[in-house]
């Protein structure tokens, strides 16, 4: 978008002459003198689940991960449907308690399908992610906490059994990354960051915001 000619001159003169005074002064000028112009950028959702009921199913794949981290799956399933209540992106997400319940009281529901666990909360739509690495330290024997995780994301109609997001791929991978951290320093903490932040850039697929909305140094990236 071109700045109309006398914004842009006027704009020009003001930076020229506020440099002396130093960069930060400079900044806040130009902010307030062009950015009115300037549209912010907007991250556009890639899936519209605006008014859909929604299931946020977690199966963590690797054994070793879910003896060790028990509290993975139920932090990244409240981290992704935090998100999407944050950002109204869709329409009522099944509360994790009750995803839990459904798990101890059903003795088939870690065989059931993704789509007849969606048929079982009566749902449009079934994000179903699949956990496949969570890990707080690069070694055991490290004393850094330094997180890294990964999961395998997809929607599925319960009604068609058939995926629906990605198109062209079995599933969309989402990693994050937990540097370290002095201000947290005890394993449980950095272990909840680590996974909601998961959940939360697994949501932003669906999502649709300004991208000045998002913290400029987040926890987990």
């Amino acid at each position: 978008m071109k700045l109309p000619r006398p914004s842009l001159l006027l704009a020009m003169c003001l930076a020229s002459a506020c440099l002396p005074a130093g960069c930060q002064e400079a900044a806040y000028i130009l902010t307030k003198t062009i950015g009115p112009f300037v549209p912010e950028e907007k991250h556009e959702a890639e899936y519209d689940l605006a008014g859909a009921s929604v299931l946020v199913l977690v199966d963590v794949e690797d054994p070793t991960v879910a003896s060790e981290f028990p509290r993975a799956e139920t932090l990244l399933a409240k981290g992704i449907a935090e998100t999407l209540k944050a950002h109204e992106a869709s329409g009522p997400v099944v509360p994790v308690r009750s995803v839990l319940a459904a798990r101890r009281m059903e003795p088939d529901f870690a065989r059931w399908s993704v789509a007849r666990a969606g048929e079982y909360f009566n749902v449009d739509v079934v994000l179903h992610a699949q956990l496949f690495e969570f890990r707080i330290k690069d070694s055991p024997a490290s004393n850094v906490l330094r997180g890294y995780a990964e999961a395998a994301v997809r929607l599925v109609s319960p009604e068609t059994g058939e995926q629906v997001w990605p198109v062209l791929a079995e599933a969309r991978l989402v990693t994050a990354e937990a540097l370290p951290d002095a201000e947290v320093q005890e394993a449980a903490r950095h272990e909840e960051n680590l996974a909601t932040g998961l959940g939360g850039k697994i949501a932003r697929n669906f999502c649709t915001y300004k991208l000045s909305e998002q913290p400029l140094r987040p926890k987990v990236k």
